[in-house]
């Protein structure tokens, strides 16, 4: 009888050993997990700020000539998740018009197949995206090449006095489709 008197107690406290071992530990997540999502609350948000807002590209109009591209910087704000730098180089476009009187386009001088960059060729009137060899017309279109759809067109809006803002953005590599990222 002594004997089993023992072993129920020690099956009681081994039971209250298991159940305050839960309660803590829900009371420890309780508390815990509210405050590691209020710190990683910013690592949910955009990095770039460049694809809000259109950003001075520090070219105007007049300087983009029917059938010459003029590739500039897009430069603004870089936020990681919790640190801001300002006036950062957020990538590259080619500012492109076709003829007299056309507006000026922009375009991405990341190729959407894998990535690579998008340089002019003037001798033959293309771009090329030299990784896989393929071509652009100056419409962005593929002339040639795996690129699975045409250069990425960016948003262009012509301030006053002809000083041209780009809204840059990102997109989904080797896709069809222009998804932004």
């Amino acid at each position: 009888m002594l004997y089993d008197a023992a072993a129920k107690a020690d099956e009681r406290r081994g039971f209250l050993r298991t159940v305050t071992g839960w309660l803590g530990g829900l009371l420890g997540a309780v508390v815990t997990l509210p405050g590691l999502a209020f710190l990683a609350h910013p690592l949910r948000k955009d990095t770039v700020d460049g694809g809000k807002e259109p950003l001075d590209v520090g070219a105007s109009a007049s300087q983009v000539k029917p059938g010459q591209p003029v590739m500039v910087d897009v430069r603004g704000e870089l936020r990681d998740a919790w640190m801001r730098t300002p006036d950062v180089k957020l990538g590259a476009c080619w500012l492109v018009r076709e003829k007299d009187g056309d507006p000026v386009k922009a375009f991405s001088t990341v190729c959407p197949h894998l990535g690579c960059g998008i340089d002019w060729e003037a001798d033959k009137q293309q771009f090329i995206c030299p990784c896989h060899d393929t071509f652009f017309d100056l419409q962005g279109k593929v002339v040639t090449g795996p690129s699975p759809r045409g250069m990425d067109e960016l948003d262009v809006k012509l301030e006053d006095g002809g000083r041209l803002k780009v809204a840059y953005r990102r997109f989904r590599l080797g896709t069809s489709n222009k998804e932004e990222v």
